[in-house]
């Protein structure tokens, strides 16, 4: 039989890895529970046929074309979160914070000031990183 060994992880690490892992599964199910009542018919912001009409132009296209208006940025996401199609996105927008809320999380249990100001120092990254666009 194989010896069982112990792996130790310190405070720090175990907040984060519960923390992401407690996120990821909130973003997924608030992913996937509207989706499914957008595939349903229920309440779609735009309808599953008209989706699958526009796939293989410009995104600017499909919003000309589905709607009737062009698209800058997300705010029309929050606009709309009447609808399952646009609600489902809360669960992509989680998602994406996940491992910014899971390094603010474990500096309080960072052992070290070096610690806190490493987990800071990515988190702020992680912030610009989502603020300003790369080529």
């Amino acid at each position: 039989m194989a010896e069982e060994r112990k792996i130790q992880v310190d405070e720090m690490g175990l907040v984060f890895g519960k923390t992401m892992i407690i996120f990821t599964v909130l973003g997924v199910i608030m992913m996937v529970i509207p989706a499914i009542l957008y595939f349903l018919g229920i309440r779609p912001y735009i309808p599953l046929a008209e989706v699958s009409k526009y796939w293989t132009g410009s995104a600017a296209e499909f919003w000309r074309q589905v709607k009737g208006f062009e698209v800058h940025g997300y705010g029309w996401i929050f606009k709309n979160l009447g609808y399952m199609d646009t609600l489902s996105m809360l669960g992509v927008l989680l998602l994406m914070i996940t491992p910014l809320i899971s390094m603010l999380a474990a500096v309080f249990k960072a052992p070290s000031l070096t610690y806190r100001i490493l987990l800071l120092v990515g988190a702020a990254e992680f912030i610009i990183s989502l603020l300003f666009k790369t080529k």
